[in-house]
């Protein structure tokens, strides 16, 4: 056996492994969550194809992955199917992120693996293989047992006592310190829109409260920990396991809250439990690694696919999403409805990304400040995407056309027509690059955009961009297994309600990627000052009215006041802004505001 990459998908974060045959642990990474559910298939197979790219994976051996949200087999399914094909792995096992643990850590025995972290549940294992699953369901059944039930509880006892309806609490007070507002009546909002794990990290603040003598936040965690012990005796007994099974429990709050693990013990002691609770020798990765030495059949809650049965290396995109029944089958409301739910997903596969988009943005910042430049090259729809959002750079942010380029495959004529073959055209894409003057060299930043992320010309322009000496970024909707870019952002946002049609959510992810590059880069260059368009050319009526509006709010102006001092400088906001805070003229507030590198912040601030 070669080497092995494990990985570990929790609620909040996955980890990865990468591990000899041995069980040598070589390298590890983090990165967000990877729950199918939440993210859908492709973003899921996506983060784990960018982890096993970070440890240092290579073809050919192992895939191993205890991953929430796979309960389904058929999910499990895909998600071993989509990392054999993206990793050329030739053997691939995808479980949930519960039965790896308990499996490594007891064998074939009769145990019990309670979770108490940012969700609940409970596993429980017979000697003859039988297994059950208690709790889990997530945040909408409660969740008991768990850090976000602690939270949930001690928020409600926490209103009924503002309202004179429970007992006198500190929570009051700490819980919106806490989660970082004013006071208890702005948790509401706060509530509303916050995510699981943000309320469930107030339990850290119940715990503390607790330790502290607050009753009522006590009577919270003790609560919790009594459910979670009731779901324990529940599973236990369904299977008939003796009172000296094993019993595991790991997560956040079992193992970050004394209390709590004192009550769930002493709550299974009630029930005749004799096993006292410990933590699980292996965990994480390292629990989920013992997958791979499976032999034999594999278990029921494993899905196993070896490398020759992924199937034709096809791009995720390129297959019709299969939850439901086909577009074609549906009303207009239900189409509508059907777009709406896998459009929804979009906003999230692309936050997962941040890191690596936040790269880009700064080395694009650091070019513009160098004056090098920002070019984008792409074909078809993507390529029409960079061409859309080179073009709107100059009027937002009053950069000169020159500052940010479009190479489309195909020229002009690819900008209203589908030109074939031009994805595949290698030559043009070196004689392109090579016909941008100045000539493409260090100071640029080359932004290949392809959502298969295996276009021939843009992978091509990628490498003579290298060759070149340029930084290189790829913004692609599938996983891309190995760094064919400086930057690899891969926003993988899988099968489309239309196979192939790379329009629909690859092409929301690749916009909302480029604006984030474009926009941010322009505001770490100083091009964006408050929130507003300083750097903005205001070239019509419509602009005039923006820019003074924008002067009168940076520079305290009326608005027929900032419009006359606009005319004053020359249509130029910052000189504007300048002129109306500082009270100079034009030509003064425009050497002050040279000598600061165009920056509006820097020449406020100097004097």
């Amino acid at each position: 056996m070669s080497l092995i990459v494990a990985f570990d998908g929790g609620t909040t974060q996955t980890r990865a492994g990468l591990y000899t045959a041995d069980r040598e642990l070589l390298a590890e990474a983090t990165g967000p969550a990877a729950n199918p559910v939440e993210y859908g298939v492709g973003s899921c197979v996506g983060t784990l194809v960018s982890l096993a790219r970070r440890v240092g994976w290579g073809p050919p051996g192992v895939v191993v992955g205890g991953i929430s949200g796979v309960a389904r087999a058929r999910l499990r399914g895909q998600v071993a199917v989509g990392l054999a094909r993206a990793l050329g792995a030739g053997r691939v096992l995808i479980a949930d992120d519960l039965h790896p643990v308990l499996g490594a850590n007891a064998g074939d025995e009769a145990a019990v693996l309670a979770i108490a972290g940012t969700g609940s549940s409970v596993l429980a294992q017979a000697a003859h293989g039988a297994w059950v699953l208690v709790g889990g369901r997530g945040r909408l059944f409660g969740d008991e047992g768990s850090a976000f039930q602690v939270a949930a509880t001690a928020l409600r006892a926490a209103a009924q006592a503002l309202d004179g309806l429970g007992p006198a609490t500190m929570l009051v007070k700490e819980l919106p310190e806490a989660a970082g507002v004013e006071d208890f009546s702005m948790l509401v909002a706060w509530g509303a829109s916050a995510k699981k794990q943000d309320v469930a990290g107030l339990a850290e603040t119940v715990d503390a409260a607790a330790a502290a003598g607050d009753a009522v936040a006590r009577g919270c965690i003790e609560e919790q920990a009594a459910c979670l012990a009731a779901q324990t005796v529940a599973a236990a007994r369904r299977l008939g396991l003796p009172e000296t099974a094993a019993v595991f429990m790991q997560g956040g709050l079992a193992e970050g809250s004394e209390l709590f693990r004192a009550a769930y013990e002493s709550a299974l002691a009630i029930e005749g439990f004799r096993a006292k609770p410990r933590v699980p020798p292996l965990r994480g990765h390292r629990a989920v690694l013992e997958l791979a030495f499976t032999e034999g059949a594999a278990p029921d809650w494993v899905s196993i696919c070896a490398g020759e049965a992924a199937g034709d290396d096809l791009a995720m995109t390129e297959e019709a999403v299969r939850d439901g029944p086909p577009l074609d089958r549906l009303a207009a409301l239900e189409i509508v409805r059907r777009m709406s739910t896998e459009d929804a997903r979009v906003a999230g596969i692309v936050a997962a990304q941040a890191e690596s988009i936040a790269g880009a943005v700064e080395a694009v910042a650091q070019a513009l400040a160098a004056g090098g430049r920002l070019i984008y090259v792409g074909a078809g729809t993507s390529g029409r995407l960079g061409v859309l959002d080179a073009a709107e750079c100059p009027p937002t942010f009053g950069v000169s056309s020159d500052t940010v380029l479009a190479l489309i495959a195909g020229g002009e004529r690819a900008l209203s027509a589908s030109v074939e073959g031009a994805e595949d055209d290698v030559g043009a894409a070196v004689r392109d690059l090579g016909g941008v003057r100045p000539a493409v060299g260090s100071r640029d930043v080359v932004v290949g955009i392809s959502a298969s992320g295996r276009t021939p010309y843009v992978l091509t322009a990628l490498e003579a961009a290298k060759a070149a000496g340029a930084k290189t970024v790829l913004v692609c909707c599938n996983p891309v297994a190995e760094a064919v870019a400086d930057v690899v952002i891969a926003a993988v946002t899988g099968a489309e309600v239309v196979a192939g049609s790379t329009r629909l959510k690859a092409g929301t992810a690749t916009k909302l990627v480029l604006n984030m590059i474009s926009t941010g880069a322009m505001a770490l260059a100083g091009r964006v000052y408050e929130g507003y368009m300083v750097g903005m050319t205001p070239v019509n009526a419509k602009l005039r009215r923006r820019a003074a509006r924008a002067v009168a709010a940076l520079a305290g102006l009326p608005l027929e006041e900032a419009a006359g001092t606009l005319d004053k400088a020359g249509g130029r906001i910052p000189v504007a802004v300048l002129m109306g805070r500082e009270g100079i003229e034009a030509d003064v507030a425009a050497a002050r505001l040279a000598r600061a590198g165009g920056r509006l912040r820097g020449a406020l601030e100097s004097k």
